[in-house]
């Protein structure tokens, strides 16, 4: 597959509460992807527009940084969530922002098909586990 087809390949349709690998673009004003594929959720899919072929995801970032937790972050820790974690499908203990939330086009170009791939040629770590949504909704509701 060359670079530009890439660009415009479509992935399955993605669900809400799936986390993929994301490169979540850096600044949220004038978005480019962004250097490196990260956890992120979705947290609501749009069916393709007329003329599209592909669906449209709102997404919120996820990062490995743990050095401050704030009000509107929701964490998924290996040692307190072990079944959220592997539920996930993460590799390291992350925090999701519920500040920073965008909305993408579900394509190669913003989405990575992670190298263990287990479910297909998708960029699907895993899933939100249902334990986990009370904690993904207080985070949204301390949003400034």
């Amino acid at each position: 597959m060359s670079a530009s087809s890439a660009a415009v390949f479509a992935f399955p349709q993605p669900i809400a509460g799936d986390v993929v690998l994301c490169r979540f673009p850096i600044n949220l004003v004038q978005p480019a992807p962004g250097p490196k594929a990260r956890p992120a959720i979705i947290l609501q899919v749009y069916a393709p527009m007329e003329g599209e072929a592909c669906y449209r995801v709102r997404v919120c970032y996820g990062t490995k940084n743990l050095t401050r937790i704030y009000p509107h972050d929701c964490e998924i820790l290996q040692a307190t969530h072990p079944v959220e974690y592997h539920s996930a499908g993460l590799s390291y203990d992350t925090k999701f922002d519920m500040q920073q939330v965008i909305l993408l086009p579900h394509t190669a170009e913003w989405f990575k098909v992670p190298n263990h791939a287990q479910f297909g040629v998708t960029p699907k770590l895993g899933v939100l586990h249902p334990s986990t949504v009370p904690r993904l909704l207080r985070a949204k509701r301390n949003v400034p």
